[in-house]
Order: structure tokens, then sequence, then C-alpha cells
């Protein structure tokens, strides 16, 4: 759901909420006039879903066409509320149900203020109190500034180990490769978990890496849901699918951008556009080389690409490593440039150059002379 909002009014992603409610075999509350009860969550169409309700509770409810409904329901832990209208009792697959119709928005009821993404494997993560304890946790639920984190250890009660407003660090394991080390203060509690918010104190450098996580986290999640809902509820066949090169300008040589910023890509293919192709990435995880499958079509290995920038502005990586790997792992046969501001270009250039890149280019401010000047000599090097 959308970070700045818990309000959701797009249709695709209520539909895909309502999907999940149905295969859990989910009950939701519902409450009319004095009537108050759950029914399961039995099947999910375009315009209305169907609940089981057989003519015992409809007798009792005495529903009119078109009455309004309240539903309450909970989705990966987050409580939501909605209106729905009564349609007609109806029969599916043998089963005796009412249909309503679909909700046309549902909004979030919880007081889980932090969170908003709920991961499929929740991390790992340790953590202090006041009194030095060291403490094993999970979290429960992810948002742009802090945690929730429920102990691992079920005979624990979160509130008796911290208290409200207490300050604690914690090392977060967010995938085998990336761990973040983050100060937070206790903002509030649930039934068996903690609402931990970011303190001031916290890097900004590890609190935009981490954000940035967050941000393809939830992106592949979405991605996830909805191949699971338009294969019918049936699980994805393949991984979570990662960013692809875009082609800018077909043109060759190519130049590949690897960038998490559309504008600055954007920007390098309008300016080299008259003389270089331009692609660009978006990198998260990974091997470059496979990324590249839409440019290479049938030919193959790097494709079209002559030259690759990497600019110093990526998601989940440095460009010193990601300039490493592409060299030394991938193998790859073109010059690799990182590319990023004029400050202390001497000192970068060096640490380029040790992580196997060709050399380092400033690119902010731009000049496009100077830009385009390195590109033809470097590519005229490689090409011999």
């Amino acid at each position: 759901m959308p970070t700045d909002s818990r309000t959701i009014d797009d249709s695709l992603s209520i539909r895909m909420i309502l999907q999940r409610l149905c295969l859990a075999g989910a009950k939701a509350s519902l409450a009319c006039r004095n009537n108050r009860s759950q029914f399961q969550v039995l099947f999910q169409e375009p315009d209305r879903i169907l609940l089981r309700l057989g003519p015992p509770e409809l007798a009792v409810w005495n529903l009119g066409v078109r009455e309004n409904v309240s539903m309450i329901f909970e989705d990966r832990g987050f409580r939501f509320e909605t209106v729905i209208e009564f349609l007609e009792a109806v029969e599916r697959d043998g089963i005796a149900c009412a249909a309503f119709t679909a909700p046309r928005t549902l909004r979030r009821v919880d007081e889980r203020t932090l969170a908003f993404f709920v991961p499929g494997d929740a991390p790992k993560v340790t953590f202090s109190n006041s009194r030095n304890d060291l403490l094993d946790g999970q979290i429960r639920g992810m948002g742009r500034d802090g945690f929730e984190v429920y102990l691992r250890d079920s005979t624990q009660k979160i509130h008796e180990v911290l208290r409200m407003g207490e300050e604690s660090t914690l090392d977060v394991d967010l995938e085998d490769d990336f761990r973040i080390t983050a100060t937070a203060r206790v903002a509030y509690f649930g039934e068996n978990h903690v609402g931990m918010k970011f303190t001031d104190k916290v890097d900004k450098t590890v609190l935009g890496q981490y954000r940035n996580w967050l941000d393809v986290q939830e992106r592949i999640q979405k991605d996830k849901d909805r191949e699971v809902f338009e294969s019918g509820g049936r699980a994805p066949s393949r991984g979570a699918v990662m960013p692809q090169a875009r082609l800018w300008v077909d043109r060759r040589p190519c130049i590949l951008v690897v960038t998490e910023r559309e504008d600055f890509a954007r920007h390098m293919a309008e300016a080299l556009g008259r003389k270089y192709g331009v692609a660009s990435l978006d990198y998260i995880t990974g091997s470059v080389q496979p990324l590249l499958k839409p440019l290479a079509g049938e030919e193959g290995g790097w494709g079209p690409v002559s030259l690759i920038i990497i600019h110093n502005q990526l998601r989940l990586v440095s460009p010193l490593e990601l300039s490493r790997q592409v060299v030394t792992q991938e193998q790859c046969p073109l010059p690799v440039l990182l590319a990023g501001t004029e400050e202390d270009v001497d000192l970068k250039r060096n640490r380029a150059m040790a992580a196997g890149a060709v050399d380092y280019m400033a690119v902010e401010p731009f000049r496009i002379l100077a830009v385009l000047r390195k590109l033809d000599e470097t590519i005229k090097l490689f090409e011999g």
C-alpha cells in the first residue's frame, strides 16, 4: 500500500487483498443494525464478493437489497474496514452464499503507525535495552521511519523488557549480504510487539540504503502478488522479476548507464544520443549481464554495449563494489567508468581504478564536451 496513505482505492490492489482472504479461508466481521458476526470470504469477482451466509443467517439478518453492511478484516496483520452492499442470496459450488458489492475503498484502522510493509520472511533483529540485555527478535512490520519488532522467545513479554520512550540499538539482517545498525526509540506497544522509531542518530547513508531496499522489496512483493492474482491463486512459477535494461537510444556503439535515477539516464540519452546509443539499468542485485537480455537478444553476452558507466547513485551496492563484481566476477571485457561529482576527482579516480574501472568521470556538474571526449577516448582505446 502507499507509504503516505492509509486508504486503498485501487481496484486491483483491493481484489488482490480479497483473493488472499479467499485463499486463506479467512473470515470478515460484518455489522448491520444490531447484527454482528464473522463469515468466511469464499469468492471474489470484479464487481462483487461472496461470503458464507446461508438461508438461516440471512433470515436473521434480514438484509434489504443494496443495504449497507460494515466489513472489517485483517490482511498481513493490518486491519481494514470498508462498507459493502448486500445484493442477493446465491449458490456457488454447492455452497449457499450471500453476494455483496466489491469494496470501492479500504481504510486501515489499526494503530500500526510505523509499519506499512510486511516482509514474506521476517528478518531477524538483535537489540538491547537500558539494562544492557541483549534480546533476539524478528521484524513484524516495516516502514520508512522504523520497525515493529516481536521477541523470538514467546515466553517473554515485550513490555517487560522495554519501556515507552526507551532507546535501543538494533542490528537487523535484511538479507544475506545486507545488514544495518540503527538507533530507535520505543514509540508504542502492541499485544506482542513494539514499534521502534528511528532517532536522529541514525546515519543518513544507512537510512537511505534501508529505504531504497524497502522500496525494492515492496515492488518485488507487489509483482509477486500480481502474478499470483493473474494465475488465479497459484504460486509464482519463477522468482521475482528484477528490473531489466532499458534502451533510450538505439545506436552503435551503445553506452550502458547503471543508475537508480531515471532523470540522470534520460539526461545522458538526450546529451549523447546524437552520437551514441544509450541504455540504462536500475541495478538491484545479482549479475549484471543477465539483466541485459532485452538489449542483447540473440546476440547474447553484453549485446550492443561498448562501455559501462556506473553512476554514484545506486540502490543497494556501492559503485566500487559493483565495479569489482562486473570486472572480476563477471569477467566483463568492456571498459567501465565510474561517474559522479567533481569533488576529489583524483582520489575517486584512484579508487575507481583499484576497483577495476578504467577511470573516473565527473558528470556533476555535467559538461557535455568533457564527457564526450572521455567516452571517445575510452572506446577508441579498447577498440584498438
